[in-house]
């Protein structure tokens, strides 16, 4: 544990030199969750008021958000230099459950790419148990935290989905009841239907793995009026002629991304998912401004021409254009002459804006890694993901 550490994965709690903080009210409790979510990133104080009052949609006079930072720094102690003010705004540097729950999450899927599946499901289990209720579950009539809490909810479920689809590879029993009870709950999530099937149909259940199809099919065509999807459809097939359980495996199990255009996704100011495809070749720019190829324009964070990724023979680099307040790939701040390689599910970050580069096969795969969803830091969340087929 850090000197100073802060969990968001349920009600906010503040840690400081192993010893934990109570703050006075849902105020500061706000004030410090809006801090921590920025991961270290400079959060302008009428932004920062905006977060702290959002239940009230009337933000605070600058004094009286004043007030509430120098309480907070009082409840750092020891840790109180660790509240900074600038130019940019109130920062915070500081550990949190949620970056070591997506640090646990990008090494447990590097584990599974490689094909360990014990490393991956011990991985994907140790990020879940980060969980100890919904995001800032404390602060439930906090609008600034609304959009980041449905995300992190998106991120558990994805997470707990790749973890039984690892432990379904490792051949660990006694998997149907904990699926029979998550489909109960989350019955439009194909994923999670697929498992159960397989789960079933390895345990000698050939019957009740083609029912549990059926039932798959009758719900998601009664609530969302679509088919099942391809994978859904595959393992049916598989199972009815009687393949050997290894090949039914592979409907779960993650696929390498293959060649093709890659993909850029982000959420917009007002939380729609965005993409972009690559060119073929040349230069995409990401900025502020409205001609920019991304155009980020309701993010104040990013300069007006921000970033450019490139493309030559295949490759994707990315480079700064003298941004006011950094690039960022996976989390390390590019120098000012530096042009990095950017691979498919790394995360590029631009003023507030996280966007996920994935490539047209990772998106289209049904059956590979969760395709990353990036949303907005300045919402209370620095990475999510979107389940396949659910756009």
């Amino acid at each position: 544990m850090s000197s100073l550490d802060v969990g968001l994965l349920g009600p906010v709690v503040l840690t400081v030199d192993g010893e934990p903080v109570v703050l006075a009210g849902a105020r500061q409790r706000a004030l410090l969750a809006t801090l921590t979510a920025a991961a270290g990133t400079a959060v302008p104080a009428d932004r920062l008021s905006e977060a702290v009052w959002s239940d009230t949609d009337q933000p605070a006079a600058r004094s009286t958000l004043h007030v509430h930072v120098h309480q907070v720094r009082r409840a750092l102690g020891g840790q109180a230099a660790a509240l900074l003010y600038g130019p940019a705004g109130y920062r915070l540097e500081a550990a949190s459950d949620v970056q070591a729950m997506e640090d646990g999450l990008r090494r447990a899927r590097a584990a599974d790419r490689a094909g360990d599946a014990g490393a991956a499901a011990a991985g994907y289990r140790s990020a879940l148990a980060r969980w100890r209720g919904e995001f800032c579950a404390d602060l439930p009539d906090h609008e600034y935290f609304h959009a980041a809490r449905a995300v992190y909810e998106t991120v558990r479920l994805d997470a707990l989905e790749a973890a039984l689809a690892a432990e379904l590879r490792l051949g660990m029993p006694g998997l149907v009841p904990e699926l029979e009870e998550l489909v109960l709950r989350h019955p439009l999530r194909e994923r999670l239907w697929g498992h159960l099937m397989v789960a079933l149909y390895r345990d000698g259940r050939q019957a009740d793995a083609l029912a549990t199809f059926r039932r798959a099919r009758q719900v998601l065509s009664t609530e969302l009026g679509l088919d099942p999807g391809t994978a859904l459809r595959e393992l049916e097939q598989a199972i009815l002629g009687q393949a050997a359980t290894s090949q039914l495996l592979r409907v779960v199990a993650p696929q390498p991304a293959g060649a093709g255009r890659p993909v850029l996704t982000w959420l917009d100011a007002s939380g729609g998912v965005r993409r972009r495809e690559l060119p073929g070749a040349g230069e995409l720019v990401i900025g502020r401004a409205e001609a920019a190829d991304v155009s980020l324009s309701g993010d104040v964070a990013v300069s007006r021409r921000h970033a450019a990724l490139r493309v030559t023979g295949g490759d994707v680099v990315v480079a700064d254009l003298g941004s006011r307040n950094g690039t960022f790939l996976n989390g390390a701040r590019l120098g000012p002459s530096d042009t990095v390689r950017v691979r498919s599910g790394d995360l590029l970050r631009c003023g507030d804006t996280v966007l996920a580069f994935t490539t047209p096969a990772q998106k289209a795969a049904v059956t590979s890694d969760e395709v990353l969803l990036p949303t907005r830091t300045g919402a209370g969340a620095s990475v999510a993901h979107l389940a396949l087929g659910d756009e």
